[in-house]
């Protein structure tokens, strides 16, 4: 039996949340203000989750959706939403969760708002089924696949590739067996690796045609397998990451910033932000992205066996000792405060998790300057009040939308000392 409810807000999930007669309902693809009919569930935690039927009355921030996909897709909820009032509700969450914490942010510098096209990396899911195969995301809720034509979010290349990758998955995958697809835009071309659900050895046969598609698509790099024992079936060009005057070779299926912009927009508040520092650190560095090129000297920490390999390889180029490179979880050995007085900045990204033991430690330390790049707003907040308890200041924060339209907020904050 449907209900007629008013949304107060949009929670940190994106669904739009109502009350009703002391119940709490969760409805997606609604805005604040608006009064819906929705058909109740399911329960999540203490509240109810309700399928939207239809909007009675709509909000004036409310737009037409530029994906045929949306709603059906998991990837994206938030198209129907005018940009600035989605932009400030982003960063409403971030001065939320940091409320929550009793953190009381600086005021903003100016957010990095995303923009269809441009994003770089996509994870793809492939299955066969009979002569043909689909290529595309999750359904939203589901593991069934949502066969795209065209992703709005995506980088032009990227959308170019799915026509001829679902020709060669016909043939090199068996019935009904799926696969996924990481691709990243690199700066050299396009660097895919296909990640089989289970093991497959590649004939012959399957190989030319893994070939003859790298050729057909224009693909610098195509790797087989999982990426601990990913094979390279063709490199036609190395892939390349450029950051300032460093270069890096990539391990296929690497980690990347979404979006070239953000990571350029990040690179430079690195650089602003750590000016002047003799001796940096990079903690949680992965390639390096956003502190390889640092003038003085650098040193980088990442527990990735093939980030490490990619980061010490660039580091030789740079030469002159300017950067090291050390396998090492933090997680389970952060770096101590004793460590921690050899450098006079520090710069952290962690995984969403974020980074509480290591946080620990530098509240101890004595280094004077803190960048933090978080891609949750939750663990950042947590980990900003044990920097705050240790006597430094939050003096800058920017908020990072990297994943256009869906909930996910991302940031990077300066933190300094004394």
């Amino acid at each position: 039996m449907s209900v007629t409810l008013e949304i107060g807000e949009i929670g940190a999930r994106g669904d739009g949340i109502a009350e009703l007669e002391g119940r709490r309902y969760f409805v997606p693809f609604t805005l604040p203000g608006e009064v819906v009919e929705a058909e109740p569930r399911g329960k999540r935690g203490e509240g109810i989750v309700a399928d939207l039927v239809e909007v009675l009355a709509p909000s004036r921030h409310r737009e037409m959706p530029p994906c045929g996909h949306f709603t059906v897709c998991g990837g994206c909820s938030l198209q129907h939403w005018r940009v600035d009032a989605y932009t400030a509700w982003k960063a409403e969450l971030i001065s939320r969760t940091l409320a929550q914490r009793g953190v009381e942010p600086p005021p903003f510098e100016p957010a990095l708002v995303g923009v269809p096209g441009e994003r770089r990396r996509v994870d793809l899911v492939l299955r066969r089924q009979g002569r043909k195969a689909l290529a595309g995301f999750h359904e939203r809720t589901s593991q069934r696949i949502v066969d795209v034509g065209t992703c709005v979010v995506a980088r032009p290349a990227l959308n170019a590739l799915l026509g001829s990758l679902r020709e060669v998955v016909a043939t090199v995958l068996p019935e009904s067996v799926a696969a996924d697809a990481i691709v990243n835009e690199t700066d050299s071309g396009l660097d895919l690796l296909l990640r089989p659900h289970r093991r497959l050895d590649l004939s012959l046969e399957h190989r030319q045609a893994l070939v003859a598609f790298a050729e057909r698509a224009d693909v610098a790099r195509l790797s087989w397998g999982d990426r601990a024992t990913a094979e390279p079936v063709v490199v036609r060009r190395t892939p390349m990451l450029v950051f300032g005057d460093v270069r890096v070779e990539p391990p296929p299926g690497a980690f990347l910033q979404a979006t070239k912009r953000a990571e350029l927009a990040m690179r430079a508040a690195v650089a602003e932000w750590t000016a002047g520092a003799a001796r940096a650190a990079d903690l949680f560095a992965g390639i390096g992205a956003l502190s390889l090129g640092h003038p003085g000297r650098l040193s980088l920490f990442e527990s990735d066996r093939f980030a490490v390999a990619a980061a010490e390889a660039a580091a030789r180029r740079v030469g002159a000792g300017r950067a090291v490179v050390q396998r090492r979880d933090l997680f389970r050995n952060p770096l101590t405060a004793t460590e921690l007085s050899a450098f006079d900045a520090v710069v952290l990204d962690p995984p969403r998790a974020g980074a509480a033991a290591q946080s620990a430690g530098i509240a101890t330390s004595k280094v004077s300057r803190v960048v933090y790049a978080s891609c949750d707003p939750g663990s950042f907040a947590r980990d900003a009040r044990v920097l705050l308890d240790g006597g430094y200041r939050l003096e800058k924060l920017r908020p990072i939308d990297q994943f256009l339209w869906s909930s996910h907020v991302e940031l990077i904050a300066l933190f300094a000392r004394g």
